[in-house]
């Protein structure tokens, strides 16, 4: 694997953003230094051509922005803390409220802002990019210095593997995932309505109008959640009229992932390319959003305008608002212990 890097743009601090291209034999992807973007993911479809899967802004200036927070790394808390608090060891943690009432994946500090320091290394003998920083205490309310490394490496056969690792100096909440947009027809492509998804989760947590999690967890069987029993196209409830889903315009939950330690857990197939795309990872849940906030309007990478539900996430992490429910896996880690967890995209074609 071959790792590039070419200037991509100047802070107003005069940081400087760097785009790392990382090449094998079957994949391309570029990221960014500044939130840890991902930029873009090429690969092949059925017939070899090869296309951008990966939703993306146009310029610079437009990542410094990065409305939906397209390809960043999210942390140290990734999705909602209802009332923008917690307890931690009976003490009150008064967190950014950014999202009405409620902590959205960390606030204005989060490290979708943050500059890291990019060097070329090693993770599982394979050649990585290492992107690391160190979030200081108290930012967004966040108890404890938080020293965060976030290795990218390529795998021959057409993988994507991130390992997070995270260490603070005192008691925290940890909790990090990496928010991009696939889209396995091309960027470009409309809708992914005809994406078939396979999920390993027979239970989700359904959320209140605020999308906080209620503190339940139910079964997908026999409602528009289940990706269970049997793949589905993404587009068949999508238009559910259940509030669940339509209060959203679409998928916007967490599913409680079956089992445990590092194995697969979603396959996503675009049938028109042979394009399929499967998840693994270590962490117990999973967040299932569908692009639900594109309107078509605004411009983005290439000039295309994407449309409502133009991508989807496989954000793995731990369930939302787990700070506030005591029953969901714990988010919250010791001073001097460790967060360290991988999440791994593996690409192929599925041929006809």
């Amino acid at each position: 694997m071959n790792i590039s890097a070419t200037l991509f743009g100047e802070l107003p601090d005069g940081g400087k953003v760097y785009c790392y291209t990382l090449e094998s034999d079957a994949l391309k992807v570029e990221i960014l230094n500044y939130g840890g973007v991902i930029r873009a993911v090429y690969c092949p479809d059925k017939n070899g051509r090869v296309a951008d899967v990966v939703l993306g802004h146009k310029s610079f200036e437009d990542y410094i922005e990065n409305s939906g927070l397209l390809g960043c790394a999210v942390g140290r808390s990734a999705g909602r803390v209802a009332g923008a608090s917690f307890s931690l060891f009976d003490e009150k943690v008064a967190l950014e409220a950014n999202d009405g009432e409620n902590n959205l994946h960390t606030g204005s500090g989060g490290l979708h802002k943050r500059l890291f320091t990019g060097e070329v290394h090693t993770f599982n003998n394979l050649p990585a990019l290492l992107l690391s920083h160190t979030v200081e205490e108290g930012s967004d309310g966040f108890p404890g210095n938080l020293i965060v490394t976030i290795a990218y490496a390529l795998t021959e056969d057409g993988a994507l593997m991130i390992d997070y690792r995270a260490i603070s100096d005192q008691n925290t909440l940890i909790n990090l995932t990496n928010h991009s947009y696939f889209n396995l027809a091309g960027h470009d492509s409309g809708n992914i309505y005809g994406h078939i998804l396979e999920l390993d989760a027979p239970f989700y947590t359904p959320a209140n109008s605020q999308n906080i999690p209620t503190g339940e967890i139910l079964r997908v069987k026999d409602t528009p959640f289940d990706f269970f029993a049997e793949p589905k196209p993404l587009g068949r409830d999508i238009h559910s009229a259940l509030t669940q889903i339509s209060q959203r315009e679409g998928y916007d939950h967490n599913f409680v992932l079956r089992g445990v330690g590092y194995r697969k857990i979603a396959t996503l197939t675009e049938p028109e390319s042979g394009r399929v795309m499967s998840v693994l990872t270590d962490l117990p849940g999973v967040q299932l959003y569908t692009g639900n906030h594109f309107d078509g309007e605004a411009a983005f990478k290439d000039g295309v305008k994407y449309p409502k539900h133009a991508g989807v996430c496989l954000e793995t992490q731990f369930f939302p608002n787990a700070a506030n429910t005591p029953w969901f896996p714990s988010p919250f880690f010791a001073a001097q212990e460790e967060f360290t967890f991988t999440t791994t995209y593996q690409f192929s074609v599925k041929e006809e």
